[in-house]
């Protein structure tokens, strides 16, 4: 069975592991709806109940595919979404003005088909957005409206995790694995004292860490990662990885599962969020996870010496 940690001190209980699903929106190339629901019935089977959304992500199709399947289940899921960026004719447009966070919440509502938002996540906002005078009292005003359970930002930037904190923010939701983990022990203190619930994002540091990669990946034309990773950058973060095999050993069956208990060591973590877009890529999602302490503590402190800040 997979197993529960609280979120912080929001009251909420969430699966070690989560469905992300950024990738069924089109992230890593177009994906069927058939796929894309079918991988979300096949988290909910494994025993996943945590989800993780954003209107961005397949324009609003992908919250209204997890709606549709967790309905009648909605008392056991926890529903995490994003609001205060959406699609205009320019691309991503950010805005975090009252009347923008409201709708924001009230279409992913009425998407996810339900009447509450677990977490209400601010989606990757600049540091002076926090500053506004309307946008961390909306999401508070949510809350108080029972329309949001806790509120929290997503972000990749230490500053603005720290500006989130000191408002009074209850959820951070960051990228976090065994190459890229230095925003979160930059927080290190701050995750300890503040009982914030940490959502670690991108465990699989956008499929890299599953092991199987050669410096000679291709990607297809819409995957982002074509445009993330030129061929040199590719070779060198395939060559880091390498060092890290030695983790795979005993019970940790592969490299996938190494990158998964090694975010899921960290107490600081209260869910992980996987990125599959395939039923069979969350189906064993309890052997991926294992059981505490995860992975050796010595493994763990060998991982420190091997990658670079």
């Amino acid at each position: 069975m997979l197993r529960k940690r609280a979120l912080g001190a929001t009251g909420l209980e969430v699966s070690e592991i989560g469905l992300g699903t950024w990738g069924l929106g089109g992230a890593y190339g177009a994906l069927a709806e058939s796929v894309g629901r079918a991988t979300i019935e096949a988290a909910l089977e494994a025993g996943v109940t945590t989800f993780d959304c954003a209107p961005l992500w397949g324009r609003g199709a992908v919250e209204s595919w997890v709606g549709e399947v967790v309905k009648e289940k909605r008392d056991e899921v926890q529903l995490v979404t994003r609001g205060g960026a959406i699609w205009d004719d320019e691309g991503v447009h950010h805005r975090f003005t009252s009347e923008a966070l409201r709708a924001d919440c009230e279409a992913s509502l009425k998407r996810l088909q339900t009447d509450r938002l677990d977490v209400f996540l601010l989606h990757d906002p600049a540091e002076e957005m926090l500053y506004r005078e309307d946008t961390v009292p909306t999401v508070k005003a949510l809350k108080s409206e029972g329309k949001v359970r806790a509120w929290g930002v997503s972000t990749t930037d230490v500053s603005v995790a720290r500006m989130a904190l000191s408002r009074g923010a209850e959820v951070l939701c960051l990228p976090y694995n065994l190459i890229w983990s230095g925003l979160v022990h930059e927080l290190e203190t701050e995750l300890a004292t503040s009982k914030v619930g940490l959502l670690a994002r991108s465990p699989l540091m956008h499929g890299l860490l599953s092991g199987r990669w050669t410096e000679y990946r291709q990607f297809a034309d819409d995957d982002h990662r074509r445009a993330r990773w030129t061929h040199k950058a590719l070779t060198v973060r395939v060559r880091e990885v390498n060092p890290l095999r030695f983790l795979v050993k005993d019970e940790v069956r592969s490299m996938t599962s190494a990158a998964m208990r090694y975010v899921l060591a960290n107490p600081a973590v209260s869910c992980a969020m996987l990125g599959a877009r395939r039923p069979v890529q969350i189906a064993n999602v309890v052997d991926l996870a294992g059981t505490a302490p995860y992975l050796p503590p010595e493994d763990v402190e060998r991982v420190a010496h091997l990658v670079k800040p």
